[in-house]
């Protein structure tokens, strides 16, 4: 018992001696070394070696090793035996480690660590300033099982002070079994990299059997895709998709190119809109592309093509749904300061769709701009339009340009209240193959508009607001639209046909693109607008938005069918999980409903969410939406969604599914879908498949991913 109490009494003052040493020695007064045994000095080389358990801790690191030595003059640990470095939110265990505590940098030697779920394994790993280095790793999402796929690579480095990353030519394994290598890069993101693949089999009532593999796979500003499915009836399906993604502070450039080829091996294909027999040799292109080089210019493209309008619809029927038009055009836009110019050509990329070509449309746009006590808007719009049908045979090119100008000069009458007049015209020229034809039309116009705003002491601390801020506007437009001057027998061409608006009509004569729409009419529209924001802290969001604009009094010449709108929306957001809109317009002259929609939002964080939508457009559908999802635990995900008929008293279509995380990166999941009371859509699917996160967050841990109808 005295031996005992003798050594820990000698433990004691050992460790105090210690700490005593290195405070007066000018190294750090906030390192504490401590052990179960005995510690060490020697003086010539001034060292102190701690023994059985020992632990080294400073302001930012712990370092616990069986033993460590301690080199004062030079500030350096080596630490042997079971050792765990712990700094920051990484852990790290190794054979050996050597650390400078001043710095903190270190080696170490046979190490296993990571920021958890995620698991690395090295033979060495060395961290040089905010640069870290790892020589033959296997880098894990999370724990190393038989099954969970690795990286591994012969050196990867990371910068953590500039988020830049390179990585030599690297192995994808899943457990040990070799799937594929992929090739050395740097790149000036640290969001992750690798692969990650899909497999699933099902049935389809229209497309049979089939089973498809997709693999996925990312770096620095590239990502990439392949999908391969094999329809037992049909053949092989191959989609690839290459995208690039990269932003800067003065640019950005976003390009995304797909498609889709097979050879279709189906006894009765069918025909297309045009009445064609389908081809067995199916595919399609399509290209996006948004560039913008600094604040002045932006460029857009859409390429869609299709060899048969059915493609889409047979082979990408998620797709479908919101890619029934095709689209293909490119712009280039410049923005100044109070002007624009653009350059739009819009074409008819296959021909089993009508389109009207744009090549090309010009636009320069400037204003409003002060000028003599009054402000100054101007359009220029210039478009040569050829008309082609389904089958590609173009009408004679219509060359059309529009030019108009707008003056206004506001009045204050009162602190936030003012009044302002306007005149516009608009003069219209058409050239045809044997003729030409111009018109002039005028526009006088007044606007009173009221703005108020108020502080509201409303506090609440459930949805975290505590004051509440409230602006609203009132306005009274009147227009009158004369026709100046027109050619002798003047006859508004049928170059587009017409398509009702869902949205708000406009207002002002420059306001109107579709130049053969404007016709003469007196009109006077009152509109309200509320906004209500929220203060918590530093911070503020916008609880309530609504607009009303109505239609008070329209008239219209004698053979124009006129209109008066009723207009209104209304977004309800109080808290992050809650929200509700509300969208509704209504011919008021012949009672047309044009569109109504009300929906219902609610996500109770990540862990479940639920929405119910109302949907009525140009009284020819009554549809009624709704989903919802639920996050069991962290493993067990489902979700449902469903569409419903009202006017034909029917279910349309419903989806449900129910997806599975393993204990390692592998998201099982089955899903059934059915389609019904549609011309060629209908059909009942269901799948089993297996999806491999990789080295991406898992979809389990991300919100609701739901796609709307």
């Amino acid at each position: 018992m005295l031996y005992r109490r003798l050594c820990s009494y000698v433990t004691y003052s050992a460790f105090f001696l210690a700490s005593y040493l290195l405070a007066i020695d000018g190294i750090t007064s906030d390192l504490v070394l401590e052990c179960d045994g005995p510690i060490v000095f020697d003086d010539e080389n001034k060292t102190v070696t701690a023994h059985d358990g020992a632990s080294l801790r400073g302001d930012d690191f712990l370092l616990l090793a069986e033993e460590i030595t301690w080199i004062r003059s030079r500030g350096e640990a080596m630490a042997t035996g079971d050792v765990c470095l712990t700094k920051g939110d990484t852990r790290i265990l190794a054979d050996r480690v050597h650390l400078l505590t001043q710095n903190g940098d270190y080696i170490a030697w046979n190490v296993t660590g990571g920021s958890p779920p995620k698991v690395f394994i090295a033979e060495t790993m060395e961290k040089n300033a905010s640069i870290e280095t790892f020589s033959n790793a296997q880098f894990y999402m999370s724990e190393p099982s038989l099954f969970e796929p690795n990286l591994r690579t012969s050196r990867y480095s990371v910068d953590r002070n500039n988020s830049t990353f390179s990585i030599k030519s690297s192995q994808v394994r899943i457990g040990e079994t070799l799937i594929g290598v992929l090739p050395g890069f740097r790149s000036r993101k640290n969001e992750g990299f690798g692969p990650s693949s899909l497999f699933k089999v099902g049935e389809d009532s229209v497309l049979g059997w089939y089973g498809e593999l997709e693999v996925n796979y990312s770096w620095e500003a590239v990502s990439s895709q392949a999908q391969l499915t094999y329809y037992q009836n049909r053949g092989l399906f191959m989609k690839p998709t290459i995208s690039f993604d990269k932003k800067t502070t003065n640019s950005l450039v976003r390009t995304r190119l797909s498609g889709g080829w097979i050879n279709d091996q189906g006894t009765n294909l069918g025909n297309d809109l045009r009445g064609y027999p389908i081809g067995q040799s199916r595919s399609f292109i399509q290209l996006r592309n948004l560039a913008r080089f600094n604040d002045r210019w932006r460029s857009a493209t859409l390429i869609e093509w299709e060899r048969d309008s059915d493609i889409i619809r047979d082979f990408q029927r998620n797709y479908f749904y919101r890619n029934q038009w095709n689209q293909s055009h490119s712009e280039l836009t410049y923005e100044g300061n109070g002007y624009s110019a653009s350059i739009l050509s819009k074409w008819q990329a296959h021909e089993h769709e009508a389109k009207i070509e744009q090549l090309p449309l010009i636009s320069l746009e400037f204003g409003p701009v002060p000028k003599w006590a009054a402000y100054h808007s101007g359009s220029l719009h210039f478009a040569r339009l050829i008309r082609r049908d389904e089958l590609g045979n173009g009408a004679s090119p219509i060359d059309r340009m529009s030019l108009g100008y707008k003056i206004e000069k506001p009045f204050r009458l009162h602190r936030g209240i003012q009044l302002t007049p306007s005149l516009a015209t608009v003069h219209q020229v058409y050239e045809f193959d044997s003729n030409s034809m111009d018109r002039t039309f005028g526009e006088y116009g007044i606007d009173l508009h009221a703005n108020l705003h108020q502080f509201i002491p409303f506090k609440n601390t459930v949805w975290e607001i505590e004051k509440v801020f409230h602006i609203t506007k009132f306005s009274l437009g009147v227009r009158s639209s004369k026709l100046l001057s027109e050619s002798p027998s003047f006859i508004t061409p049928s170059i587009y046909p017409v398509i009702e608006d869902l949205n708000l009509a406009p207002l002002d004569l420059l306001d109107d693109s579709n130049n053969e729409t404007i016709v003469e009419k007196d009109l006077v529209r009152f509109g309200w607008e509320n906004s209500f924001w929220g203060k918590w802290k530093d911070a503020n969001r916008k609880l309530l938005s609504m607009r009303a604009f109505y239609d008070l009094w329209s008239s219209y010449p004698e053979g124009v069918d006129g209109t008066r709108f009723l207009y209104g929306d209304i977004s309800i957001h109080p808290s992050s999980w809650f929200s509700i809109n509300l969208r509704q317009k209504v011919d008021l002259k012949n009672g047309k409903n044009y569109r109504k929609s009300y929906g219902v939002n609610l996500r109770d964080g990540r862990f479940q969410g639920a929405s119910l939508s109302y949907m009525s457009y140009l009284n020819f559908n009554n549809y009624l939406y709704s989903s919802a999802w639920k996050r069991l635990n962290e493993k067990l995900f489902c979700s449902t969604s469903a569409l419903y008929d009202l006017k034909q008293d029917s279910l349309t279509y419903w989806r449900g599914s129910l997806a599975y995380r393993t204990g390692s990166s592998w998201i099982w999941d089955a899903s059934m879908t059915q389609r019904k009371g549609t011309r060629k859509e209908n059909n009942t699917e269901w799948t089993i498949g297996l999806s491999l996160s990789g080295f991406k967050l898992n979809r389990l841990t991300e919100p609701d991913g739901l796609n709307s109808l």
